[in-house]
């Protein structure tokens, strides 16, 4: 135990001194906390604006299609261009989106169209930062620190958001949700300053040695090949990785399962736990403490077990706590607090699901190619998402939001089992 808590403290010190990461974390972090306070401002503001499971369901269906569709464009593109620049543009001008919606409802001009398009462009902006940051962590830090680096960034920004969370409800009942809104805005333009200040090393580190030789041909060649050529390398990369395609299968169907308690959470609050904004935002932040508690706990501990019994785990954990978050709609009482706690144990178990997951993709992926890979994985994890919120909104008209909890649990939870059969995976991990 001793030996594991030095090597923590080790890793996180030698972490501290690389000023180039320790920029671009604290970028990643003002734009958490910002978005964290956003989620639970725009969510009630969408609730109260058109009062529509239905249409809450379509909006965040809506969220997902600039991912699905553009998504591994972006990711190639994200691959030929500095990740700095892009994160720096993107997130200046998801600021500028952020601060006319905040404006607009404001002014008491805002519409539910008006809600489409700026979801649309946010999401597409999005679509290219996400790769852009990914693809940054194994630029800026050697491949012996990427686990330890995930593990700190992770735990960073889960601090940031609960932290946001717990101060939007607080913000929204003393200035306001335009005012609340506009302070994400503020905190995008904040995150991009930060980052223009990254300095990248101009020599890449490649997160896997052996493929050195092979990343140098593909650089030398990739001015020549179409934008295309270099997103149908991303789908033979991983065809030929049959653990990573597995897991985006299994991922799609968890995000498939997760979809009902995405959209209906604000509903969830107001119409069973009878609680206010302070109530969503106690569930949200209790849900990122739980991944915060899961982050440190993998950082210290993670490390004495398989990769494959902690993600499973975690599938598991999410799926049963997921299940038993209905049981407050068959209290009297201490409603908010029986669903906080099932919330703080779904918080828990992502971590356990997707931390082993993420650092197995940096570490056989060649960093040249991350951005690509990264956001092809991400799109076959998202495809299902709108439908699965379409189907969510539906569902809530005619079946009790408990009942789709619990069966969509169910669900999740015995997805788990599809791992125990899959011999990549099971000698991989």
């Amino acid at each position: 135990m001793s030996d594991n808590t030095a090597v923590g403290k080790q890793g996180m010190g030698e972490l501290i001194r690389i000023r180039p990461y320790m920029q671009f974390m604290l970028s990643k972090v003002v734009s958490r906390f910002g978005d964290s306070i956003d989620s639970i401002a725009y969510s009630w503001m969408v609730y109260i604006l058109t009062g529509s499971k239905v249409l809450m369901g379509t909006l965040l269906a809506v969220n997902f299609l600039p991912n699905i569709l553009l998504g591994l464009f972006a990711g190639a593109l994200v691959d030929r261009m500095s990740p700095k620049k892009v994160i720096v543009i993107t997130n200046t001008g998801r600021g500028l989106l952020v601060g006319i919606t905040a404006l607009l409802f404001g002014l008491g001009q805002l519409e539910v169209w008006h809600l489409f398009v700026i979801t649309i462009l946010n999401s597409l902006l999005e679509c290219f930062t996400t790769p852009a940051e990914v693809s940054s962590v194994p630029r800026l830090l050697p491949t012996s620190m990427l686990l330890s680096g995930n593990a700190m960034s992770s735990s960073a920004t889960r601090v940031a958001e609960l932290a946001g969370l717990a101060v939007a409800g607080a913000l929204i009942a003393t200035i306001g949700i335009a005012w609340t809104i506009l302070i994400d805005a503020g905190l995008f333009a904040l995150s991009a300053l930060i980052m223009s200040r990254v300095g990248y090393p101009e020599v890449l580190t490649s997160a896997n040695n052996e493929d050195k030789t092979s990343i140098e041909m593909n650089s030398h060649l990739s001015d020549k090949s179409s934008i295309f050529s270099e997103m149908a390398e991303a789908f033979h990369f991983l065809r030929k990785h049959a653990l990573l395609l597995i897991v985006s299968i299994l991922f799609a169907f968890v995000n498939f399962c997760l979809m009902p308690f995405n959209v209906l959470r604000t509903p969830y609050v107001i119409e069973t736990l009878h609680a206010g904004a302070g109530g969503l935002s106690l569930l949200s932040g209790l849900m990122v403490g739980g991944m915060l508690l899961s982050g440190v706990w993998l950082t210290q501990r993670g490390a004495n077990y398989r990769k494959s019994v902690l993600v499973i785990s975690g599938i598991v954990m999410l799926g049963l706590s997921y299940a038993m978050t209905a049981l407050p709609a068959y209290m009297t009482s201490f409603q908010l607090p029986v669903a906080a706690a099932f919330c703080l144990l779904m918080g828990m178990g992502i971590p356990l699901a997707t931390t082993p997951l993420a650092t197995y993709l940096m570490e056989v992926t060649p960093s040249e190619m991350l951005g690509r890979v990264y956001a092809l994985q991400t799109m076959l994890v998202l495809s299902v998402a709108p439908l699965g919120s379409l189907v969510s909104g539906a569902l809530a008209d005619w079946l009790t939001m408990p009942v789709l909890f619990i069966v969509f649990g169910i669900m999740l939870a015995m997805s788990a089992g599809m791992l125990l059969f899959s011999k990549s995976f099971r000698s991989a991990l």
